[in-house]
């Protein structure tokens, strides 16, 4: 009965039939939670490397990626099994959640970009393919307390043969724990009568976010088609249609320890490229090249972990006054001798991000005027990462109110005159000290920064300072941009906190002595 007959199953080579079967019987016992609900199989694969690859890598398949007891990169199946827990505690009764994967996105026809997953999926799953859809039941009859369900694209050899592998329905249950796994061509006909269902249940609410189907109208898209089903859901119940991520935000605002140590690793790596940028950088070369060598050597550092390694975003290498341009990532000019470069960037690990930003001389040597603003930003920088205490009450806007007051006082000291503090804020130092950090390298998006600091936050604490060409400033000043940026784990108090970048150098010491080891 569960198996349909138009099908043969394929056992995956390391799921055992024993627990298949304990499985369906799981399955029979819950049906009643969604209704009567077929447990899918892919068609027999007759080509063995597509019936046996995966979508990502895991510990079969990619042991030196993979431990052996974690699901993904440096995380067991248990903590997204109580990441799952800890958001359906946070929904109401008779609720569901429904999240959707990235799609793939392309530079021009049949050339997509690199795929990265949605963060929320990523952190509720581990699973990492496009074209899928996690729907999370709150329920009191589920031996978990919810019902979890995956639509994703089934195994299929003659797309697998172009598009890569996948990992198929059968996996998204063995291996990534879903209670029940279809093809993802009946998402919507399945959601569809499991709305109804809910629309008779009071206080059944629908946690959701259609941020593409409203930006862009994909009507063929499984977000466009649910959201034209829950139009219909609210007009016809009392229930409600509410956000998720700031639900999901919470949970993401508090890293684990395995969360931890993968951003860790993430600054690690990046420390590669940056030894190899001081040694390399000379006057003459592009940024764009550096940019590049960046890339590379910290890819060459991570050695053996480099397929899970990519640059975290698009990287500032502003030379001269392009550091002025505070999101400047043309990267496209020769730098030169008695120029500041302005770094900003960062490695992504295991879909953790690192966001660091050093400023170095050119020429291996800081100017006077130079030394004296690096200086001022850095006696900031490091004040402030004094100051995170999780026991103080204090929130990272007043982190930035406290570097803003800092940064005029060191500025008043180095000669600017007439200085009032809305310049400061407005002209030379325009940007917020921090932002939190985790899956997105601005993550937490919903989270106020107003919010209290709390042990296992990860933020950034980056000061800039950037003058422009105005007679208003010293003129020895003019068109020098600085920013320093570490990552920081915010602990019990201060003297527990972790900078996760510390390694990287960013005294003026150390830097020009990394630069003239070279």
């Amino acid at each position: 009965m569960f198996l349909k007959s138009r099908l043969a199953f394929r056992l995956p080579l390391q799921i055992s039939r024993s627990l298949l079967s304990r499985r369906i019987s799981s399955f029979k016992q819950q049906r009643n939670v969604l209704g009567c609900l077929d447990l899918l199989s892919t068609q027999k694969t007759l080509d063995p490397i597509t019936a046996q690859w995966y979508g990502q890598p895991v510990h079969e398949t990619h042991p030196s990626l993979v431990e052996s007891n974690d699901l993904v990169t440096g995380i067991q199946s248990s903590e997204f099994d109580a990441r799952r827990a800890a958001l359906v505690e946070k929904m109401a009764d008779n609720s569901m959640a429904v999240v959707f994967s990235s799609s793939i996105s392309y530079y021009s026809p049949n050339v997509f970009y690199p795929f990265r997953q949605n963060a929320d999926f990523f952190y509720l799953t581990g699973w990492n393919e496009p074209n899928s859809v996690l729907v999370i039941e709150k329920s009191s009859v589920a031996s978990r307390g919810y019902k979890m369900v995956m639509f994703v694209l089934p195994k299929d050899p003659t797309r697998e043969m172009w598009d890569g592998p996948r990992s198929g329905i059968e996996e998204a249950v063995n291996l990534f724990g879903a209670d029940e796994a279809y093809p993802i061509n009946e998402f919507d006909s399945r959601l569809k009568g499991l709305t109804r269902k809910l629309s008779k249940k009071c206080g059944g609410n629908i946690y959701v976010d259609f941020n593409k189907a409203k930006s862009f109208g994909q009507r063929e898209s499984p977000e466009s088609l649910f959201y034209e089903t829950v139009q219909d859901f609210t007009r016809s119940s009392r229930n409600s249609i509410l956000s998720l991520s700031g639900l999901v935000d919470q949970l993401r605002l508090i890293k684990s320890k395995a969360e931890i140590d993968l951003m860790q690793q993430a600054s690690v790596i990046s420390g590669f490229g940056y030894k190899a940028l001081m040694e390399k950088c000379k006057p003459g070369i592009n940024e764009d090249i550096l940019a590049s060598t960046f890339e590379y050597y910290s890819k060459l550092g991570a050695a053996d972990r480099s397929p899970l390694c990519r640059l975290g975003y698009v990287p500032v290498f502003a030379s001269g006054d392009h550091g002025l341009v505070l999101h400047y990532v043309q990267n496209n000019t020769p730098i030169k001798s008695g120029e500041l470069l302005l770094i900003d960037a960062g490695m992504e690990y295991a879909e953790y991000m690192s966001d660091i930003s050093r400023t170095i001389p050119v020429n291996g040597k800081f100017s006077e005027p130079q030394a004296d603003l690096y200086d001022a930003v850095l006696e900031v920088q490091e004040e402030c990462i004094k100051r995170l205490d999780s026991s103080s009450g204090e929130s990272l806007n007043d982190i930035h109110n406290f570097s803003e007051k800092l940064l005029f006082n060191q500025l008043v000291r180095l000669g600017f005159k007439n200085l009032s503090m809305s310049t400061v804020k407005e002209k030379l130092y325009p940007h917020h000290i921090s932002h939190y950090l985790g899956l997105n390298v601005h993550d937490t998006g919903s989270i106020s920064r107003s919010t209290r600091l709390k042990p296992g936050m990860a933020i950034t604490v980056e000061p800039g300072i950037y003058v422009p060409y105005s007679s208003t400033f010293p003129k020895h000043f003019r068109g020098i941009s600085i920013r320093i940026e570490d990552n920081i784990i915010i602990g019990n108090d201060a003297s527990s906190n972790i900078v996760l970048s510390s390694h990287i150098p960013k005294t003026i010491k150390d830097i020009e002595s990394n630069m003239h080891s070279s």
